[in-house]
């Protein structure tokens, strides 16, 4: 059976994710990101599980994670990917669509890219749930609780392109081929009112 290594990190989290690793190398990744929900003030984390140089392919490692950083984030962190190897984006509960920078030389992470209500219900404009990200660099695809399809890239300041449906909340998106197609699961909540 193997060890699994735990660690209190006085937060809720609610994503996890891996910083991808290229492809040449055949280490497996050190470092990972969590995104924290329900609590006061939420958070963008990254850790590392330490140094695997040294182990041999039958050896086991036994560290601890230990935080690198981390950065206040404004709303549940609903969804969290890496778009690179330095920059993360997070999908908020309000809404927003934000990029963080990981700067490895001096471990800080830093806003690059924000989308303010990415996702909100017209025509109020109140913010809905930014339910789900997937990235494909440099594409970012968003969708939310509005029923919108938002297509980001981190060069752009505006939306490259949004697909929506009424009153349908999307929960989940992922890349389906190689030909980079949204594809996505949505549960639809008819009105029963008359």
């Amino acid at each position: 059976m193997e060890d699994v290594v735990a660690k209190y990190v006085s937060q809720k989290v609610s994503k996890t994710r891996w910083r991808p690793v290229p492809a040449t190398t055949l280490q497996p990744p050190e470092v990972f990101a969590t995104g924290s929900w329900d609590n006061e003030e939420n958070n963008i984390s990254i850790w590392s599980v330490g140094d695997f140089e040294g182990l041999g392919l039958s050896s086991e490692y036994h560290g601890e994670p230990h935080l690198l950083c981390d950065i206040q984030h404004s709303g549940d962190v609903m969804d969290l990917q890496f778009l690179d190897q330095e920059r993360l984006v997070a999908a908020s509960s309000n809404g927003t669509v934000t990029i963080f920078k990981h700067h490895q030389n001096n471990e800080t992470l830093s806003v690059s890219r924000k989308w303010e209500k990415a996702h909100h219900y017209n025509p109020s404009y109140s913010s809905a749930s930014c339910t789900g990200i997937i990235c494909n660099s440099p594409e970012i695809f968003t969708v939310g609780e509005d029923g919108k399809i938002n297509l980001f890239t981190a060069e752009r300041i505006d939306a490259v392109r949004t697909l929506g449906w009424d009153k349908s909340a999307i929960t989940c998106i992922f890349l389906g081929n190689n030909y980079g197609i949204p594809v996505m699961f949505c549960i639809v909540f008819k009105s029963t009112e008359k």
